[in-house]
């Protein structure tokens, strides 16, 4: 598992009507092992239904995570692989060691507005890790990966059709909306669509030297415990107000 790193939030957001937010690494830390099982079946399945090598398989499954944000998404486009057969049988793994931290969901709870989780992790495993760390009934709604189609074309994460197929659903506007998100590429979608973004890398470090202003990311944080020191009123923001820096320390433990 991944080693929680603590960063002092940076940034400001307005209180939005609608969350949109990430499973993996925004909840709980996906580096842990199951995260290498499942890349080990990914591969077993792409050799298989391809017919190639080990190390071919291995390849393909980087090449269309890197060009589409998700594996499957290629193989559905070059090689008619159909998803919910792959995603099923690559996500049944052990999820025993998946756990998060720093009173997640009293954090999920205390947020203000309207909470939808949007993964593209499958709807079967997110349901699993939801219940493995206790966060089962914290969401008003769901977007895993299999509710990801528009006009019947799978849209994954970060794909801009699928964003505002989701706020059309629920009545609102792309500035009424967050997306909290460990995923630079999904930021930057959702900014250009005219959301407000929050980077939550405390368990994806970026490399660690994501600790600049980034013009599509208009806060940062380790922990969404952290929300309530980015957030503010628009009325704040008119009247040119600074939000109190607080002293820095580490409060998930």
């Amino acid at each position: 598992m991944s080693d929680f790193k603590f960063y002092h939030p940076s940034g400001r957001i307005y209180r939005p009507k609608l969350w949109l937010i990430d499973l993996d690494d925004t909840l709980y830390s996906a580096s842990a092992g199951m995260f290498h099982d499942i890349h080990v079946l990914m591969d077993d399945y792409i050799q298989s239904a391809l017919g190639v090598s080990s190390q071919t398989a291995n390849l393909l499954r980087k090449e269309y995570w890197q060009r589409y944000g998700v594996t499957f998404l290629g193989l559905w486009l070059h090689h008619g692989i159909d998803p919910v057969d792959f995603l099923t049988k690559t996500h049944n793994v052990d999820i025993s060691s998946v756990k998060t931290r720093g009173l997640m969901r009293q954090s999920l709870v205390s947020l203000p507005g309207k909470k939808v989780l949007f993964t593209n992790a499958p709807n079967h495993f997110a349901e699993r890790i939801l219940k493995k760390i206790n966060l089962r009934g914290v969401f008003q709604a769901k977007y895993c990966v299999n509710d990801m189609k528009v006009f019947g074309r799978w849209c994954p994460k970060p794909s801009a059709a699928m964003l505002q197929k989701v706020l059309t659903n629920h009545g609102i506007r792309p500035t009424e909306a967050c997306l909290i998100d460990d995923n630079l590429c999904n930021l930057k979608v959702a900014h250009q669509l005219g959301l407000q973004t929050v980077l939550c890398k405390g368990w994806h470090h970026h490399g660690t030297e994501i600790v600049k202003p980034i013009n599509y990311v208009d806060a940062q944080i380790s922990h969404l415990r952290d929300i309530p020191k980015v957030l503010t009123r628009r009325q704040e923001s008119k009247n040119n107000k600074r939000l109190r820096k607080l002293p820095m320390q580490n409060p998930y433990d």
